[in-house]
């Protein structure tokens, strides 16, 4: 038996997607969101935001630049969506992932996970307005549905007070950022459609102003970082690595008011791998939540994919 040629592992590997429905691909990029939060949230106990961020965004983009060989096209630097995903890439991942790791920090997973529900809004908004995207009254009524499900399983009432002063500032901030990054995404998948190179731009902008922010901000790189901060983050971006290529990948085959809800639904996955682990009661809220969430999320991969 031949083995295949490195250009058709390139086409094999980058037609991926194309194999798998856009919901599914979706699902799986919530799952490794909503895991990537529990290292990141341990990793916080040892180094602070920025520093996280930067371990993540390095370990992401040092695992889109391993699989090179596998993806990476020599037509698809400097084009039009080359430039998109840099220009992107000022804003996401680095300005959206400082702003959920310090709102992860200063208020919690839970506290954090309830505003960034509402990123489908935003997204859904922009891909209406500037993508000409249909909003069919059966996803729409899917879309409240894991974002009610979502806030049902993180809303913690007796944190209020945090809520307004700590999440509306970050993870109000996140949520707008990530539901643009869904319709640009969308945007430059159809000029550049390389859900890795993608990743990869967008990671490789982001490290660097993450780089000049810290720079800026203490006057100097962090000199030494404890180590297991850089084992938590770097398992974190291990996830997240594939949680965004994932994420690139449904955007390309699939729409964006689609899309954008799935993937919202990662907190389940967070609360999930923390019952799991033996940190969570099963409650009725929580059976009601995910209930609530995997209903919306059946209903638009029936409905919408």
């Amino acid at each position: 038996m031949s083995c295949p040629a490195v250009g058709d592992v390139d086409m094999n590997l980058l037609n991926l997607s194309s194999n798998v429905s856009a919901p599914l691909l979706g699902v799986l990029a919530a799952v490794l969101f909503g895991i990537s939060a529990l290292p990141a949230k341990r990793g916080l106990q040892f180094v602070n935001a920025e520093t996280g961020c930067l371990i993540t965004m390095a370990t992401t983009w040092l695992v889109c630049l391993l699989l090179g060989p596998l993806w990476m096209r020599s037509e698809d630097w400097f084009t039009a969506g080359f430039w998109i995903f840099a220009l992107a890439g000022l804003i996401h991942p680095y300005l959206s992932m400082y702003a959920s790791l310090e709102a992860l920090k200063r208020a919690g997973t839970t506290v954090a996970s309830t505003l960034a529900a509402t990123a489908p809004f935003f997204s859904t908004l922009g891909a209406v307005l500037f993508l000409q995207e249909n909003l069919t009254i059966g996803v729409g009524l899917a879309t409240i549905a894991i974002v009610a499900g979502v806030i049902v399983l993180t809303f913690d009432g007796h944190r209020l007070a945090r809520i307004m002063r700590v999440a509306l500032i970050f993870a109000s901030i996140a949520a707008v950022i990530r539901g643009s990054t869904h319709v640009i995404g969308k945007w430059g998948l159809e000029l550049l459609p390389n859900p890795f190179m993608a990743t990869f731009v967008a990671f490789s902008v982001g490290m660097v102003c993450m780089t000049i922010f810290i720079r800026v901000r203490y006057g100097e790189l962090p000199r030494s970082v404890p180590t297991n901060g850089i084992k938590h983050f770097f398992y974190s971006g291990l996830f997240i690595a594939f949680a965004i290529i994932s994420m690139y990948g449904a955007l390309m085959i699939g729409r964006v008011v689609v899309i954008s809800p799935i993937i919202a639904s990662y907190p389940v996955f967070t609360l999930l791998s923390v019952w799991i682990l033996g940190a969570e009661r099963v409650s009725r809220r929580l059976v009601a939540g995910v209930f609530m969430v995997t209903a919306g999320v059946v209903v638009i991969a029936m409905v919408g994919g």
